[in-house]
């Protein structure tokens, strides 16, 4: 007689639970609640009187603590669905350029769509959307840019909760796991790590993720820090409702009118002589 297999205690709603109630203790349920909120969503506009894009305030406000030189070449490295791209091409000086980057075809398409409705002609004319993986552009493009965008993929655990809620999954859906967070860790590293590479000596880097875990945030951050030394310069930007981090800042919904969850780090990239 076949016995049904036992579900695997580190899976699933429960671990989900777990794993996020030791992070945040008492202030889970809460956190949690806000999560399933409403999303903050406000009008963005990259020029008078173009098409809104609706988003995330938190959001703006990462794409807003990367410093762009007046002259510069720019990059997006994980630019869909477009909006912070949107928010750098509204900031371009009159000699720069951004290169909006996404590796998933699908996502590339929403964000040339986003462009092409939210952009003038003559912002869009200065964009250049690319389909190359960030993680390996590095070997083609050393050195290359002024300034980086790096909004890396991650948990997302709003959207995860908003899903499962949708297809009435309970609070998160069962197949979560926190090996998924090592996965995405990974790669959100080796993105960060080829960032910086493409970056300018002087230049300013953003690294920004919509997750909660320390995993993809800071600890991403610390691994730079021990990879490049002194090399790097860490920042955290000012946002009321920031709360400090080790690196950077997070902002979380439910101490921030609903914004967020986006923690941002911003770095900047000393020359090996400095």
């Amino acid at each position: 007689m076949s016995r049904k297999p036992k579900s695997d205690p580190g899976r699933g709603s429960e671990a989900f639970d777990a794993h996020y109630r030791a992070l945040f203790g008492e202030r889970w349920p809460a956190l949690e609640a806000s999560l399933l909120a409403e999303p903050d969503s406000i009008p963005f506009r990259a020029g008078p009187g173009l098409e809104p894009y609706f988003m995330d305030s938190a959001s703006i406000f990462a794409a807003e603590c990367l410093e762009l030189p007046s002259e510069a070449r720019i990059l997006d490295a994980c630019a869909a669905p477009g909006g912070k791209s949107l928010v750098l091409a509204s900031r371009l000086g009159p000699g720069s350029s951004l290169v909006a980057n996404e590796l998933s075809s699908d996502r590339r398409r929403r964000l040339r769509d986003a462009l092409d409705r939210h952009l003038g002609p003559e912002q869009l004319g200065r964009v250049t959307v690319a389909g190359r993986d960030a993680a390996a552009m590095c070997r083609s493009y050393e050195g290359a840019f002024d300034a980086i965008l790096l909004d890396a993929p991650c948990s997302s655990e709003r959207h995860v909760l908003s899903r499962a809620k949708a297809r009435g999954d309970g609070r998160a859906p069962s197949e979560w796991s926190p090996s998924r967070i090592r996965g995405l860790a990974l790669r959100q590293w080796s993105l960060l790590s080829s960032a910086l590479i493409m970056l300018k000596a002087g230049g300013c880097l953003v690294y920004s993720t919509c997750a909660l875990s320390p995993e993809e945030n800071d600890r991403v951050v610390a691994r730079a820090a021990v990879k490049f030394g002194t090399r790097l310069v860490f920042e955290r930007p000012a946002h009321p409702d920031a709360e400090t981090t080790e690196y950077g800042v997070s902002i979380l919904p439910d101490r921030a009118s609903g914004a967020g969850p986006m923690y941002v780090c911003r770095l900047r990239k000393l020359s090996a002589e400095s």
